[in-house]
Formats: structure tokens, sequence, C-alpha cells
């Protein structure tokens, strides 16, 4: 017998807060993080360019002299390198690459092409999510650039194409890959304008109509809203078209939007005049930016970087709960800082069902985000037992998509049993879900079934269930009653069990097969056919 139960909850929140903190990772310039927000990469020139995690803390990526810009869920790192395999006027070119696997991979410039000089041959800028896919830009001939994109592992350049007959380039990507931003620019006009391909170009307009200058800096996770500059911030999307970041942009003589969260906060810069950059936030909502120092000392209370000087925020985690900074301690050179923002986002359980069949229950289970989730303990408790870790099943750290998860447990007596998950954080703090229960009655009878197939030459298949432990015997008679052969004797638990029986050896004919426990006996026919 089959009984299937589900319970679904809706929703459960497992808080996976942090209180506001900064972390100084060193000397250098923070670049870009991944969407998930585990891993931070920078430069720190002539130093060799770092990559940063809460596991291994920063990492030099070797050489001396690269660049990292962009950095994946899976902590695969896109810049330039020195590649010492590849020399111009006695120096390793700089060239595009990929860091994994604690070394550089180079991607390939245009077939028959090769550097024009040590420092111009092929950059990488932005690198998708899964690290599948990166974009960039190489040099032409004629020092002209174009936007460009490589798979990973590389399998050779893709080319976007240059619009306005001038230099191209591509900084961002969504996700899956299928959205690129970047720039394009234009003989006898603006040197860049801000353009997005899918593949095709698409040119986005400017705040200027008598210059339409412009480039795209970053995007949400799926490429809908994209990031940049046009003199001022800006934030785009194929509805709105280029709208102000900035509340009243005459108060600013230029200055970009770097990053934007799935949730819409955006980071980036504004110029007040005499090169003076100044690092900005703004959240979904805000009627205008908030200089990152203030938000720091008087949102967040985050005290000790006073007299700091904070010119960019860098990039922005989905979640919007990890920002890069580039900063200034007093008198030092710059330091990349790390902001985590207790922004309350739970790790949200949508749903938590149990679907029991015969001598399996089914778990399944739904979030639609999480927020530095390591993973979800499986407990389970029969009756008024102790809980019993099941198993462990690995969580996706930050992400605000929705992820689907499943466990299947094995019963063996029926009875009442509960479930529960418990979501552990990186750092090792948990939540517990709210419980469900599933009374399961996997067997409700002894049953015999009959052996297949019937009739058999020379192996056959015999099964049968119990709904209790006992001491069981399978015995196979001819039909005087003679005892032929004895499949089983001996104790065995709740449950299915299936026996084959090879009749090579035996004669054809009929035959009879007893099952027989303390409290049960059933005896069926079999034919022998050979």
């Amino acid at each position: 017998m089959k009984r299937l139960l589900i319970i679904i909850c809706f929703p459960i929140y497992l808080l996976a807060q942090s209180s506001p903190q900064i972390v100084d990772i060193g000397v250098g310039g923070i670049s870009g993080v991944s969407k998930n927000g585990q891993y931070f990469c920078g430069s720190n020139y002539p130093a060799p360019p770092f990559l940063w995690s809460e596991t291994t803390g920063r990492v030099e990526l070797a050489p001396a002299g690269g660049e990292a810009y962009s950095v994946s869920n899976n902590g695969i790192v896109v810049g330039r390198f020195r590649d010492t395999s590849l020399i111009i006027n006695g120096e390793p070119v700089l060239r595009a690459g990929y860091y994994t696997n604690n070394q550089w991979h180079a991607f390939e410039g245009m077939t028959g092409i090769p550097p024009l000089d040590p420092i111009s041959f092929t950059h990488a800028y932005g690198i998708n999510s899964e690290g599948s896919k990166a974009v960039g830009m190489v040099w032409h001939p004629d020092y002209n650039v174009e936007a460009c994109y490589w798979s990973i592992p590389d399998t050779g350049i893709g080319l976007l194409g240059q619009t306005g007959n001038d230099d191209s380039r591509a900084n961002a990507i969504s996700n899956d890959g299928s959205i690129i931003a970047g720039w394009d620019g234009i003989q006898n006009g603006p040197g860049r304008r801000a353009f997005y391909w899918d593949p095709l170009p698409h040119f986005m307009g400017g705040f200027d109509p008598t210059y339409l200058v412009g480039e795209c800096r970053g995007m949400n996770s799926n490429g809908s809203v994209i990031v940049g500059g046009s003199v001022w911030p800006f934030v785009w999307t194929e509805t709105t078209g280029m709208q102000h970041v900035v509340a009243d942009s005459s108060q600013y003589w230029d200055g970009q939007a770097l990053g934007i969260s799935d949730n819409g906060i955006i980071v980036g810069y504004v110029d007040v005049g005499q090169n003076n950059n100044r690092a900005f936030i703004k959240k979904s909502g805000w009627n205008d930016i908030l200089f990152i120092e203030d938000f720091i000392t008087d949102s967040l209370g985050i005290t000790g970087y006073e007299n700091w000087y904070f010119p960019f925020a860098q990039c922005i985690s989905a979640d919007g709960n990890r920002i890069g900074i580039s900063a200034f301690p007093p008198a030092e050179p710059m330091h990349s800082l790390i902001l985590t923002i207790d922004t309350t986002v739970p790790v949200e359980l949508t749903s938590f069902t149990a679907d029991a069949d015969g001598q399996n229950v089914f778990l399944k289970w739904a979030t639609a985000s999480e927020t530095n989730n390591s993973g979800f303990e499986v407990q389970k408790k029969f009756d008024d037992e102790k809980w019993e870790v099941l198993g462990f099943i690995p969580g996706r750290g930050t992400t605000s998509e929705q992820s689907e998860y499943s466990f299947q447990d094995e019963i063996h007596l029926s009875g009442i049993y509960s479930y529960r998950l418990k979501q552990i954080d990186f750092d090792g703090s948990y939540k517990f879900s709210n419980e469900i229960s599933a009374d399961v009655k996997t067997l409700v009878d002894f049953n015999l079934e009959q052996n297949y197939p019937n009739p058999f030459n020379p192996v056959t298949i015999i099964k049968f269930s119990l709904p209790e432990t006992d001491n069981v015997s399978l015995i196979i008679y001819n039909t005087v009653g003679q005892k032929i052969t004895e499949l089983v004797n001996g104790k065995l638990d709740t449950g299915k069990y299936s026996y084959q029986w090879n009749a090579s050896d035996v004669a054809t004919g009929m035959f009879i097969y007893e099952l027989r426990t303390s409290n049960f006996v059933s005896v069926k026919k079999m034919i022998l056919l050979k």
C-alpha cells in the first residue's frame, strides 16, 4: 500500500544576519566581487593582483605586474597577467587571462594578429557568475580596440564589433552570458557611448543630446538593469531608458555608477570638484545618494574611519549585502575594504514537503533567497526519540535566485516521523526550520506476491512484505510435499524483500512456495517450464 503525505510550509525565514562591519584586506584597489559575495579581487601594481575569500584570506595571484578585475561565484578571476612565454621587445606581454587552480590561463587574441607591444594585446574585464564566459577588448593593428568575449576554457575569441567605426569595449556580463555591456565610440564624436549587446549592438543614449558620451560599468544578475556613467551616474532599463542616479546631477562635475545589486542598491562615485571623488550608495526607494563615509558612520554606526578618504565604491554583491571599497587611510596608500551590511536578507524557505512512498520518504524544499548559506543538515525524529542527523546538503552561499533541494530517507518501521532542517552559515551559526511530521504506514499487512515471471525458465523472483520484525522462512516444495530449497530462514526486519530462485538443476514441473512467520502463513504455486 502506498501512502502519500505532503506538507507545505510557506514561508519559513531562517534569518542569516551579520552585524555591519568593515574588513581591511590590505593595500591596493578593489575591483570586483562575485555575485554570491564570497570572493573579492583587485590589483596592487607593481605587486601581483589578489583574490580574497573568508576561507583563504588574501591570496596573491602571481606573477607581479598583473591586474584582476572580476571574479565568479566559484572563484575564477579574470584580468591580465605577464605571460613569460610571449616576449615582445624583451618584456613579457601583459595579456588577458583567467586565474583558477593556482595559475593563469591565457585568452587568445585575433588570429594572425600578434601583440602590438608589451601592453597592447588583450584585456579581460568581466566574468559571468558561473565562470564560463569572460568579456573585454582586443587590440587591432591600427591601435584601435574592439569589444570581445571568450568562453572558459578558451575556445577562441568572439568579436562584438565597432558600430561607430571607432573603439569599443565590454565591461560586464549577465549571469547566463546573454547580455554584455560596455561602450562603443564613434568617429568625429564621443569616444565612448553606452552600449549593450545581446549579441546585437544597442545604443542606450545619453544625458547630453549634443554629446552622447557614456559607458556601462555594471549590471544586475540577469542583465535587465544596467548602470554606468554619461557624464553623471545612470541606471538604465529597457522600459525607462537612461535615468539619473543622483537627484541633482548639476551639483557634481561627473561620476559613474559602478555596480548594482539585484534588489536595486547602486554604488559608484561622483566628483564634487577638482577631481575630488566621493564614493556613494543609493538604495532602492531613496531619493538621492549618500556618501559612503556618511553611510558607514551615521547609518551603520561603524567607527574608526572618520579620517579616511573614500573615493570609490567599486562593486556590490547580488544581494546588496557586501560592497567593495577603495579608500585611503591618513598618510597611507590606497586600501581595499569590504563592507558587510546587515540587510537582514533571510534564507527564505518557501516550501518544505514530505512524500512517503513505501519504505522511502522523499523530502523536498525550496528557497527564494539565501545569505551566506553553507547548507542544510537534515534531521529526523521518530515518535519521542532524539533528533537524528540524516545528512548534509550544500547550500548556494548568497543568492537572490530560487533554489531547490531534495533528500531521500529510507524508512524501516511504521510510525510518526518528524523532519526539520538545520540551516548553517559559513561562520558556523545556524537556525532551525519549522518541523513537519509524516504519519507513515508503509505496510499494513503481510503480503506474499506471485512470483515473476511465471511460468519461468530457469530464474524467477519472489517478493514479500513484513509489517513487523519476525522470524521468517521461505521454502519451495514440489507437489508431493518434498522440500526443494529454502530461500530464507532467519530474522527479518519490517520491510519489503525480494529473493531469486535459480531452478537450473530442477526438472520441469509445478512447485509450491510457502512464506511463514509466527503470525502469518501464505502459499502460492508456480510453474517451471523448460
